[in-house]
C-alpha cells in the first residue's frame, strides 16, 4: 500500500509539471497559467471577461506618486502606426510583446533585458498581440496564425486565415477552453476595405492550429449583401469576451465601401443593416453557432466600427466603439440596458448630404481602445477628431495633432457619467485599473493616472514618443508603450516600465 501510494503520489507530481491538456478544461476558463500569475498581466485585457483590472499590485492611490523609470526597451519595427499599438503581457520574470512588424520579444521583467527574438518581419496595422496559454505563446502575422515556444521564441505551429490578399490580422487572439480563437479583417497593411473582402472568425485547437469552426461576420457570407464586386465589411480588432457558459461575445467592425462611391452614394450598394457590422454577436463558443446579435449602427456609412472588446459584469456586457457610444446588454438575451455617448458628436446619423460636411467622432475619432471595469465603474477613453464626408467620399481626416481627447468614468448599472476630463490630445491609450487608480495616455505621449472614484489626477509622466498603446500592470509595475510618431521630434519607440520608487 505504501508502495501504490508513493507512485500516487510521484504521477500526481509528474502531472503537475507537465503542462494541462486543453481538452480538460470545462467551458468557458482560460488557460491555467493565467490563474498562476495573477499578479502580472497575463492577458491583452487581463482576464476574460476583459476587465484590464487587477487588485494584485502595491499600486495603489497613496503609492502611485512613487513611480519612476525603472527600464527601457528600444523597439525598432515601424508602421504607418508607429511600432507598437498593443498591450504587452506579463507572466512569471517575463514580458511578451509583439510589433508592428509582427516580431515578438520576450524580455526579462525586472530589467528589460532581451531574452529572445522572433522576426517575422510582416508590417501589420495592429493592433495586434500575444497571448499565453498550455505551454505555448500565441500570435498572429497579417496572414497567419502561429505558436511560439515561450522560453525560446521557436516557432511550434502556423496557420494561414487571410483567403486573400485584400484580408489581414490584426487582433491579439483570445484563448479559452484549448482553442485560441483568431479572427481576419477585410484589410492589411497596404490598403482597407477591397471588393470582396470580409471578416472570418477562426477558432483553432490550441495544441495543433487545426479549425474547430468558423463564423463569417457578414450574413451570407461571400455574397457580401449582393455586390462582392464592390462591398467588403465586418472582422474583429480585439479580443472577444468569454462568460462562464462558454459563450463568446463578439464586437464586429463595420461595413465597406463608407460613406458610399459616386455609382452608390451613402452605401446604395449594401441595402439593408448590413448584419452582422457593428454588431455585438454572441456565440456558443465550442460550436460557433450564434446565439443572438444585437446592432448598434444599421448600415453603417461614417466607418463606426463596434469593435471594442466587450466587458463583462454580473449582469451586463458593455461594448462600444468609433460612433463615440457605450453601450450595455443583458448577456441571456441581448435586451438593451442603456446607452451613453462620449466626446464629441456631430452630423454622425442619417445619410450623408451631397456636399462635405466636418463628422464626430470621425474616421479616427470615438473611442478608439479598450475600456476598462472596476469598482461599479466603467473607465472610457475618447477621441475628438473630424473627418470631411459626403454621400459619395470621405475627403480626408484632420491632422492627429488637432484631436484633442477626454476620458470618464461611467456607473456600470445605469451609464450615468460620475466623472470626465477633457484631455488637450487623443486619447489612443485604453484604460487600465490597479484597485483605485486608473491609467490612460494620450497621442501626445502623456501618461495619465485618475482616482478611480473622483477622477482626481494622481500623476503624470511623459514619454519620448507618441502613445496609441495600451498600459499593463505587472505587479508594481507600469508597462507602458510609447511608439507612435505623436509629437515628439526625433521620437523614441520604446516599451518603458515604471516601478515603485
Amino acid at each position: 500500500m505504501r508502495r501504490l501510494t508513493a507512485l500516487a503520489v510521484a504521477a500526481a507530481a509528474l502531472a503537475a509539471l507537465v503542462p494541462a491538456s486543453p481538452a480538460a478544461h470545462a467551458r468557458g476558463k482560460p488557460p491555467p497559467e493565467w490563474a498562476a500569475n495573477a499578479g502580472g498581466w497575463p492577458a491583452h485585457n487581463h482576464d476574460l471577461a476583459n476587465t484590464r483590472a487587477t487588485t494584485r499590485s502595491p499600486i495603489t492611490a497613496r503609492t502611485v506618486a512613487k513611480l519612476r523609470v525603472r527600464w527601457r526597451f528600444a523597439i525598432p519595427g515601424t508602421s504607418s502606426f508607429g511600432a507598437f499599438a498593443s498591450t504587452p503581457i506579463a507572466l512569471g520574470d517575463t514580458v511578451y510583446l509583439q510589433d508592428l512588424n509582427s516580431n515578438v520579444y520576450a524580455l526579462a521583467r525586472s530589467t528589460g533585458t532581451l531574452r529572445w527574438k522572433h522576426v517575422f518581419a510582416d508590417p501589420n496595422v495592429g493592433p495586434n498581440g500575444v497571448s499565453y496559454g498550455w505551454g505555448r505563446l500565441y500570435g498572429a502575422t497579417t496572414t497567419s496564425a502561429f505558436a511560439l515556444d515561450p522560453k525560446t521564441g521557436k516557432l511550434l505551429w502556423s496557420r494561414r486565415l487571410a483567403r486573400s490578399a485584400h484580408e489581414g490580422i490584426e487582433i491579439a487572439p483570445q484563448l479559452y477552453d484549448g482553442t485560441a480563437l483568431f479572427s481576419t479583417v477585410p484589410s492589411n497593411v497596404s490598403g482597407s476595405y477591397r471588393p470582396g473582402a470580409l471578416g472570418v472568425v477562426w477558432a483553432l485547437d490550441a495544441a495543433t492550429g487545426k479549425p474547430r469552426w468558423r463564423f463569417d461576420t457578414v450574413l451570407g457570407g461571400t455574397a457580401l449583401w449582393g455586390r462582392p464586386d464592390v462591398n467588403g465589411g465586418g472582422g474583429l480588432w480585439y479580443p472577444p469576451a468569454v462568460d462562464g457558459q462558454g459563450r463568446v461575445y463578439l464586437s464586429v467592425g463595420n461595413p465597406a465601401p463608407f460613406p458610399g462611391t459616386r455609382a452608390y452614394p451613402n452605401g446604395a450598394s449594401r441595402p439593408g443593416p448590413n448584419l452582422y457590422t457593428n454588431s455585438l454577436v454572441v456565440l456558443d463558443g465550442a460550436t460557433g453557432k450564434l446565439l443572438w446579435y444585437r446592432q448598434a449602427v444599421p448600415h453603417d456609412v461614417r466607418d463606426y466600427d463596434l469593435m471594442l472588446p466587450a466587458i463583462l459584469t454580473p449582469g451586463a456586457v458593455i461594448t462600444g466603439g468609433k460612433m463615440g457610444k457605450v453601450y450595455a446588454y443583458r448577456p441571456s438575451d441581448g435586451r438593451s440596458l442603456w446607452t451613453t455617448a462620449v466626446g464629441r458628436h456631430e452630423n454622425d446619423t442619417g445619410p450623408l448630404p451631397d456636399s462635405p460636411v466636418a463628422v464626430y467622432p470621425g474616421t479616427l475619432g470615438g473611442v478608439e481602445t479598450p475600456m476598462a471595469l472596476a469598482g461599479g465603474r466603467v473607465f472610457v477613453p475618447w477621441a475628438d477628431l473630424a473627418t470631411r464626408a459626403s454621400a459619395t467620399s470621405s475627403n480626408g481626416i484632420d491632422p492627429l495633432r488637432d484631436g484633442r481627447g477626454g476620458f470618464a468614468a461611467l456607473d456600470a448599472v445605469s451609464g450615468e457619467v460620475l466623472w470626465q476630463h477633457a484631455l488637450p490630445s487623443l486619447d489612443f491609450g485604453a484604460a487600465t485599473v490597479a484597485n483605485d487608480v486608473v491609467f490612460t495616455s494620450t497621442y501626445d505621449g502623456t501618461i495619465y493616472a485618475f482616482a478611480t472614484a473622483s477622477g482626481k489626477q494622481l500623476w503624470t509622466a511623459k514619454a519620448r514618443a507618441g502613445i496609441n498603446a495600451f498600459p499593463a500592470v505587472a505587479g508594481g509595475m507600469l508597462l507602458v508603450g510609447a511608439a507612435a510618431p505623436g509629437f515628439a521630434e526625433h521620437p523614441r519607440f520604446e516599451l518603458i516600465a515604471y516601478a515603485l520608487g
